[in-house]
């Protein structure tokens, strides 16, 4: 049930944000930049091996949502909307910077299942962020330190509190995620 309400939650809050972002609201839109520039650079980047350009890409991508924001009532055309805008802005920078013509073709021909398999990648992503920064700060920064790679007794060093401690919080904090992200727990392994 609490996964259930979590999932709800955020997209109830994704439907206000479209719908205050149709409107001209500044803040919402800055959040929801927030939340997607991350994840369309690393879109991009599949696809774009100049992160700077990877960047540019998902900027111009937001923009042009924005631009274009009186026609989306919905987040998921939203997202529709952002995953094709930087797919297609990917493949013109390619061609523009005339890149291998082989690679290009290959880009183009790439598979519908391929392109599906990134957005859900990238969406899961997401998730998984909102849920380490919903931990309490502690946990968050412990959690943080681990995917980095850091052990706990360097996690422990570096922030000033007892290794035990940090075993402690650190199973609390994973028990916390599993509750709510259930089947996308896993992906705290690649991220």
């Amino acid at each position: 049930m609490g996964q259930w309400n979590w999932k709800k939650q955020i997209e109830c809050n994704m439907r206000n944000i479209v719908a205050d972002i149709r409107e001209g609201d500044k803040n919402s839109f800055k959040e929801f930049f927030g939340d997607y520039y991350p994840i369309l650079c690393v879109f991009a980047s599949k696809y774009v091996k100049n992160e700077e350009q990877c960047k540019d890409i998902a900027q111009e991508t937001l923009l042009s949502y924005w631009e274009k924001r009186a026609d989306f009532e919905d987040i998921y055309k939203v997202k529709g909307f952002l995953y094709m805008v930087a797919r297609n802005r990917c493949l013109n920078y390619l061609k523009r910077e005339q890149v291998n013509q082989a690679y290009v073709d290959e880009a183009n021909r790439e598979s519908e299942e391929y392109f599906q398999e990134e957005v859900i990648e990238q969406e899961t992503y997401m998730l998984v962020r909102k849920a380490i920064e919903g931990l309490p700060p502690q946990m968050r920064t412990i959690i943080k330190y681990a995917m980095e790679g850091l052990k706990n007794p360097r996690i422990a060093s570096e922030m000033g509190i007892a290794e035990g401690k940090v075993h402690a919080l650190k199973k609390t904090a994973y028990r916390k995620l599993r509750e709510q992200l259930k089947e996308h727990f896993y992906l705290l392994l690649f991220i």
